[in-house]
């Protein structure tokens, strides 16, 4: 228990290290990008999160499955998550024109065309970072992270203040990142991590039956999650997708702190432990707990201090992000959840039911969000995010985590809810007394 707590922190510190770091950097690109600029930022990163799930197809998650492969297995695995990854930067340089005349952005094109090369160290990371995942070597691996972040991270600073890159320096900063992290992974592993110019084409059939639906209910996920962006930029306008991506990056810096966490540290144990439904079951129940009240009060946090962290991230002038908070925060307390179900899926070899349950939570997010259409403000872009969330959350037991873990209704339920309604309490008093920290100069 010793070594999971000791790995826990040093994963809690360096995604904490890597949060701040991504903070100075958006408040950094607030201050000195204009708000269409920062709008063309978010439908770049939600291209490439969607293409980032081609590239590696479930194939990172299979290696940690399966818990004894033979190094000519992985490197069958390797090659195949490589020439995905090639294949993945290939269609995003293709769709890079398309995309900036579906969004009469000309300024998107060359933007999307230079993150593509990305994917050229993309394919070998994944399968680095899965070895280090399975042989429980996440203290390295945050190591490595933070090094790789601090070096990208300072690039980015210096692309900014002394050079005529602007948007095109967040670009240079996500590729400088992933050369580091793979040069560094594979100095630092193990030598029988290595691949070998070996391809068994016997093997690619079980893979890829593993990896077909994980890639499936990835992109419908991401798909979902990212629509909110895709929807804002065509309908309202680079500028308010500028101001609420702000507003959402807000809400998003606690996740990216929480899901790594809960990922790497939720799916080897839930692999172990995959024959044996009572512990599966145990672990599944504290780990929501955990989660959501640590999430909870996170996010109470934030929305108390919020006037003091828009003002200190953003500036003064960007206040009225202050507007949309309210209507996101439930999206931000009950999302790390989604990462636990998703990770005692993919450990336990059912990557079916996520792929039949993102189908399913796909078509509820896009029949809500259509709405959107209709009434097009910010504010309600914002609550449907919420709205969402609580659905999923909801729809997310009969479909997905009863079939895997087999728990009582009672037994979920009473893990979330009433920290839910609690936590909205608190926001509605939060909000309508001005019970807000304000900056004092």
């Amino acid at each position: 228990m010793s070594g999971l707590k000791s790995q826990a922190l040093w994963l809690l510190f360096s995604n904490f290290f890597s949060a701040i770091l991504q903070i100075i950097q958006i408040s950094v690109l607030a201050r000195h990008l204009e708000l269409h600029e920062l709008g063309v930022l978010a439908i770049v990163n939600s291209i490439l999160m969607i293409a980032m799930i081609l590239q590696d197809m479930g194939m990172s998650s299979y290696i940690v499955h399966k818990q004894n492969l033979t190094r000519n297995e992985q490197s069958t695995i390797y090659w195949v998550n490589f020439l995905l990854s090639l294949f993945a930067g290939l269609l995003v340089f293709i769709c890079a024109l398309p995309l900036a005349k579906f969004y009469a952005m000309q300024n998107l094109a060359p933007l999307v065309m230079f993150a593509s090369i990305n994917f050229l160290f993309l394919g070998s990371l994944s399968q680095y970072q899965a070895h280090y995942i399975k042989s429980k070597k996440m203290v390295l691996l945050a190591k490595i992270e933070m090094t790789a972040k601090t070096i990208s991270f300072l690039c980015v600073i210096y692309f900014i203040f002394y050079t005529d890159l602007r948007t095109s320096a967040v670009i240079f900063g996500l590729i400088i990142n992933a050369m580091c992290r793979l040069m560094l992974m594979s100095l630092l592993g193990e030598k029988d991590w290595r691949p070998l110019f070996y391809f068994d084409k016997g093997l690619c059939k079980d893979v890829f039956k593993y990896g077909v639906y994980q890639l499936g209910s990835q992109i419908i996920n991401q798909l979902r999650t990212q629509l909110d962006v895709i929807i804002i930029g065509k309908v309202l306008g680079s500028d308010s997708l500028g101001l609420y991506s702000l507003a959402k990056d807000l809400i998003m810096q606690p996740l990216k702190l929480i899901t790594p966490v809960i990922n790497r540290l939720a799916l080897p144990r839930f692999a172990e432990a995959q024959n044996n439904s009572d512990i599966l079951k145990s672990v599944y129940l504290k780990g929501t707990a955990v989660i959501v009240l640590f999430s909870a009060l996170s996010f109470i946090f934030i929305y108390i201090f919020s006037p003091t962290i828009i003002t200190l991230l953003y500036g003064s002038e960007r206040m009225t992000i202050l507007s949309l908070l309210p209507f996101m925060l439930l999206f931000g307390m009950l999302r790390p959840m989604g990462g636990l179900t998703g990770a005692i899926a993919q450990a336990n070899g059912r990557t079916n039911v996520e792929f039949y349950w993102n189908v399913i939570a796909g078509i509820m997010v896009v029949c809500v969000s259509l709405t959107i259409l209709i009434y097009s403000s910010l504010w309600y872009v914002s609550l449907v995010l919420s709205l969402s969330q609580i659905l999923i959350t909801f729809m997310v037991f009969p479909f997905f985590v009863k079939p895997i873990v087999n728990v009582k209704f009672s037994s979920y339920i009473l893990n979330w809810l009433p920290v839910t309604i609690t936590f909205t309490i608190f926001v509605y008093l939060i909000y309508n007394f001005n019970l807000f920290v304000f900056p004092f100069w």
